[in-house]
């Protein structure tokens, strides 16, 4: 039931932290393409935005649900707080930073209804160009890590590694794992597992969502035919350091919830090594002649090198 009291086939909630013109595209793509005979509500929660985004949806959208938290409460806990006003049989964790496409809605509503046991939905996500975005994976363990802290992964098996590539993503299928900006469940099959894990911050939702799904008995879905554009971690990309940390915390805390401590030692363990690895080769660099050096104007470390060489997120790491 909605805030009306009436029923309600789909409840999209969309959690947002800055910037708001991307929230307000998301909007106006859902708008643009409503779910068909299917009718809907929007639930947008603000986890403390600095940009007016509240006040813009609030002017602009007067119809939707709108929750404004002083501070960024995480995507776990704020997905959270829509889903448990939400009146929808089915809700959509929508990121805001997508475009809805045309169809897109309605199909995925008419899938779930065909399959009573599919808990959890997931489609092809593309780039704002149409290129292809990996959109489903298999579950994350120890040995994928490995993988994927080498490169190995995308240089030996794929380049969208761990996720599937194009040419697998071209079937309909169920799978164990889908990508978070577009995550279509069955409100019943959440309610019944308890929503999200609020111990996620951000970060490793979907892994954990599809674990705890299956152990009840739910199905997750990747339907190929069907589309969303993401532009892809626009309200990250300021505070990429502080990102790329919390990623790896939130590995910690799935490695240790569903494989063990020692499973969690060993990420927390592999990790380190590659830190390691990244600071001599940092080094070695520096230390150069400088006819080895690269020309004036090259970049000396790319972002995600030095995102990695910090003392105080690493402590906080190790205390995860």
């Amino acid at each position: 039931m909605n805030q009306q009291g009436t029923e309600t086939d789909l409840s999209i909630v969309i959690v947002n932290w800055n910037p708001r013109q991307l929230l307000l595209d998301t909007l106006e793509s859902v708008y643009a393409n409503p779910p068909g005979s299917f009718s809907f509500e929007i639930i947008v929660v603000d986890n403390g935005s600095s940009d007016g985004s509240v006040e813009a949806v609030a002017a602009g959208y007067p119809q939707v649900r709108l929750i404004a938290n002083r501070d960024n409460r995480g995507f776990g806990p704020a997905n959270n707080q829509g889903l448990k006003i939400a009146g929808g049989r089915y809700s959509l964790l929508l990121n805001s930073d997508t475009l809805v496409q045309p169809g897109t809605l309605a199909r995925i509503i008419e899938f779930m209804d065909a399959h009573p046991r599919a808990g959890l939905c997931g489609i092809q996500i593309l780039n704002p160009d149409g290129s292809f975005q990996g959109s489903y994976a298999p579950y994350l363990n120890f040995w994928r890590e490995i993988l994927i802290v080498t490169g190995l992964g995308r240089r030996l098996l794929r380049k969208p590694y761990p996720s599937f590539g194009v040419k697998q993503s071209q079937v309909t299928r169920r799978v164990q794992t889908i990508q978070g900006a577009f995550m279509f469940a069955r409100s019943a099959a959440l309610k019944e597992i308890g929503w999200l894990d609020e111990q996620f911050f951000m970060y490793g939702e979907e892994n954990d969502l599809g674990k705890r799904l299956e152990q009840k008995g739910w199905q997750t879905y990747y339907l190929a035919h069907i589309n969303i554009i993401h532009l892809g971690g626009q309200s990250t990309r300021k505070n990429w350091t502080k990102m790329t940390w919390q990623l790896q915390k939130s590995k910690v805390l799935l490695y240790r919830k569903h494989y063990g401590n020692i499973s969690a030692v060993g990420f927390k363990l592999l990790i380190s090594l590659a830190i390691l690895s990244k600071y001599l080769i940092a080094s070695l660099k520096q230390a150069r002649p400088a006819w080895l050096k690269p020309r004036r104007g090259a970049p000396a470390s790319t972002s995600n090198q030095r995102a990695w060489l910090n003392w105080s997120e690493f402590q906080q790491f190790w205390s995860a």
